[in-house]
């Protein structure tokens, strides 16, 4: 199934950088410079509805954002950085394919969570508890591109099963991570919230996951586990969001595909 949206005159649209500082008192469920900026970055998606934004996955700092140059949306984007302590890096720029679709992707699976939860770059999944759910489950596979004039998604239903264990995982073993599925190393395991994490409670914890990612913990606290990457220190992550291989993909039937997508 293809999407066509009608893109916006180029010309009437602008794009700044903006630097966040990272200095500022940080929210609890943002501990790391990383999450803090991630977390400005989607205070300002959440505040004004025609704003379309997303984090710079190598600056450390910067956040990219498009708006409407025809109305009021800079005003508000620069009230928004007075808000949210970030600072405009150099002039307003032209809107290029590729940062619209890079913005445009980011800012939709934003605002789709927690009905639709992202899982890696292309895939959706229609169920705000997936966590605690074994089995397959609805979701869709996805595909954004941009030219000039639209917006193009290409969406195929498929069921996506992430293959949940019970079954602890040791040190040295390799798994994936939600929600990038980033292969990583597991490094401890851990019954109770360690002394070595960078949040005070597992109450923060949740916070950090809906806020940074838009997953929705269950109350019941888990086991968690620190995960080695290939780079940089160990990082925690609860046993929910860890699972052994890439989730099975499997794709739904041509003749079911419109009525799944029509739900």
């Amino acid at each position: 199934m293809q999407i066509l949206i009608e893109n916006p005159d180029v010309n009437e649209l602008g794009y700044v950088i903006a630097i966040a500082n990272l200095n500022d008192k940080h929210d609890r469920s943002a501990p790391s410079h990383y999450h803090w900026k991630i977390l400005k970055c989607r205070m300002i998606i959440f505040s004004n509805s025609t704003i379309l934004a997303c984090p710079d996955k190598n600056d450390l700092k910067q956040v990219h954002i498009i708006f409407n140059k025809s109305g009021d949306d800079y005003d508000k984007i620069n009230s928004l950085f007075l808000k949210f302590s970030l600072v405009q890096d150099g002039g307003i720029q032209l809107v290029t394919p590729e940062i619209f679709r890079l913005c445009f992707h980011y800012t939709m699976t934003a605002r789709l969570a927690p009905i639709w939860s992202a899982l890696g770059d292309n895939y959706l999944i229609n169920n705000r508890d997936f966590l605690t759910q074994k089995g397959p489950q609805e979701g869709v596979q996805f595909e954004i591109s941009v030219n000039d004039a639209y917006t193009i998604i290409e969406i195929k239903a498929v069921k996506l099963n992430l293959m949940v264990t019970e079954k602890d995982f040791f040190p040295g073993e390799w798994i994936r991570v939600l929600p990038s599925l980033n292969k990583a190393i597991v490094d401890e395991n851990y019954e109770t919230l360690p002394e070595v994490a960078k949040f005070k409670s597992y109450k923060d914890l949740r916070r950090h996951w809906k806020n940074i990612h838009g997953y929705r913990l269950p109350e019941e606290e888990t086991s968690y586990y620190t995960i080695q990457f290939w780079r940089g220190e160990p990082l925690l992550y609860p046993k929910l969001c860890v699972i052994r291989n890439f989730p099975i993909v499997t794709p739904v039937p041509k003749s079911l595909e419109i009525l799944k997508l029509l739900e």
